[in-house]
């Protein structure tokens, strides 16, 4: 009766995963998903601030602090 027992009968993989889907370890983990998140999101902003299209199309156009890009490709224009 070897065969009977459920963790002999259930793939290794997906036995090391089950622990990670129960639902209070996903609420406890959401604040470090979204630290990481943010942290990504922020570092991809960096790498794509050094174009002229990102800073155009998109950095220009927020709300509050987009006059600062704004300046800038005004500056690179009387530069050029």
């Amino acid at each position: 009766m070897v065969l009977a027992q459920k963790w002999l009968t259930t793939a290794p993989w997906i036995r090391s995963t089950l622990s990670v889907s129960h639902p209070q370890k996903i609420k406890a983990s959401i604040p470090s998903y979204a630290g990481w998140g943010a942290a990504v999101g922020i570092l991809a902003l960096f790498f794509v601030e050094v174009t002229p299209l990102f800073r155009r199309e998109v950095f220009a156009k927020i709300p509050v602090v987009g006059g600062f890009w704004q300046k800038k490709l005004e500056d690179r224009a009387r530069a050029d």
